[in-house]
């Protein structure tokens, strides 16, 4: 049972046996919980085992043939709830599954606008490329003074892989660009945002096509080592695109 030395315990036999019963029943619990949420979320539970290294290989190693579902459910209930699910092979092989056992309906319908706001500011303050949109970084910079300078980011854009939606003749997009300046040591300096909406006769889109076009964003900056972060995302297609520059402007 363990226990001080120096302070002996005082239950009885039947006492201890009893604390030691819901000790017991009190760790198995915990290790359910452990395994409930490994299994429920396609994962390994490891316990009773001191091979802590052959434990973390099983868990890192990545399957022979693995699968990315999406689900969208029909007729959504918004009331915060678990709602079930269960993922099976239609085939009669012996195949192990490791999927989710269900999923949390939202409490609150989201506003489309404010979400896509919210998904590009965290695309910004984080630091992996997304290449859903053919988009390449550029920068550039004159000094003004010894203690100021101009900061140019341009964005070039490939219409080829954009998705636009015909609307009276036209070709309809919007891109939102959102361009970051952080400093060497991570921390945001300065930022800004435009919209570039695109409505474009099939002449000019067939001529941008050859060519692509650059949007140009500039920022006013001390000399010093900088991180531009620079996200992207259309309207029609709903894709993304994230690109990490670096520029350094001696003092």
């Amino acid at each position: 049972m363990g226990g001080d030395i120096a302070d002996p315990p005082h239950d009885t036999f039947r006492t201890a046996g009893y604390k030691t019963t819901y000790r017991v029943a009190a760790q198995l619990a915990q290790e359910d919980v452990l395994a409930q949420l490994a299994d429920g979320t396609g994962g390994n539970f490891y316990h009773n085992r001191n091979d802590v290294d052959e434990a973390m290989r099983e868990a890192g190693a990545a399957p022979g043939i693995s699968y990315l579902l999406g689900f969208s459910p029909q007729n959504l209930k918004i009331d915060g709830r678990f709602h079930a699910l269960k993922v099976t092979l239609t085939s009669k092989e012996k195949y192990g599954i490791q999927a989710r056992h269900g999923y949390f309906a939202p409490k609150t319908v989201a506003d489309p606008a404010e979400a896509t706001k919210q998904e590009m500011q965290e695309a910004l303050f984080s630091q992996e490329e997304i290449r859903d949109l053919p988009v390449e970084l550029q920068t550039q910079f004159f000094k003004k003074d010894e203690a100021q300078a101009r900061l140019a980011v341009l964005t070039h854009f490939d219409l080829k892989s954009i998705h636009f939606q015909k609307v009276q003749g036209r070709n309809n997009d919007q891109l939102t660009i959102l361009t970051g300046i952080f400093d060497e040591n991570g921390n945001f300096v300065t930022g800004l945002s435009k919209i570039v909406d695109m409505k474009l006769l099939d002449t000019t889109y067939t001529r941008l096509s050859r060519s692509g076009f650059t949007v140009k964003t500039s920022f006013d900056v001390r000399p010093g080592t900088y991180l531009v972060r620079l996200v992207v995302r259309d309207a029609v297609g709903a894709q993304m695109a994230a690109r990490n520059g670096a520029v350094v402007i001696p003092f």
